[in-house]
């Protein structure tokens, strides 16, 4: 198994590096600038999964870090948006309550897997690249009622699909279970 301190946890750690000229840029009232933290952090988001399968470095650990790290990304743009009053603050308190059922419903997930585990959702994988588009409306001031209303509603349904998933349905084996043909732990 690849060591978790690899180029890909690297690019990963390295968004969180995009927050702090966001702040400064929202508060000096640069929308443009903003938005360009917010790109630099979604592109991370996206390199970051090509590095470690190019480097073959991809550990549980870096998909749980991942996806820690678009949580409190994407989180951390709408609330400090909602602080300067750029976007408004219901829908994100329920995005934000939603996004912390999503983790509780993940550590539910792994608790049964009897592993460290991502959940792999393709609807919430959605709903996190729309969470980067979020930040931009937010920060350009683009429809931003409609927008974010709208992913409540998105984010509500996969939320309601994957809380079934990783809760109740028993839990799927990984390639590397199925490659072994090992049963698969299932912890109550």
């Amino acid at each position: 198994m690849a060591s978790n301190l690899n180029p890909a946890n690297a690019i990963t750690a390295t968004r969180f590096l995009t927050l702090p000229p966001f702040v400064w840029a929202i508060h000096h009232g640069y929308y443009q600038l903003a938005a360009v933290a917010i790109i630099v952090c979604g592109l991370l988001d996206l390199v970051d999964g090509a590095v470690a399968r190019l480097f073959n470095c991809i550990t549980p650990f870096g998909a749980v870090f991942d996806a820690l790290a678009d949580g409190f990304c994407y989180g951390f743009f709408m609330l400090v948006l909602v602080g300067y009053g750029w976007v408004p603050w219901p829908p994100v308190a329920l995005i934000i309550l939603m996004g912390v059922a999503n983790t509780w419903l993940r550590a539910i997930y792994a608790r049964r897997a009897g592993k460290t585990v991502n959940y792999r959702s393709f609807a919430m994988e959605r709903c996190v690249a729309f969470a980067a588009y979020l930040g931009g409306f937010g920060a350009s001031g683009y429809m931003v009622d409609y927008f974010y209303w709208t992913f409540v509603a998105m984010m509500a349904l996969s939320l309601v699909h994957d809380a079934k998933r990783m809760a109740i349905d028993p839990v799927e084996a990984d390639d590397d279970e199925r490659d072994a043909g090992a049963p698969v732990a299932v912890v109550a």
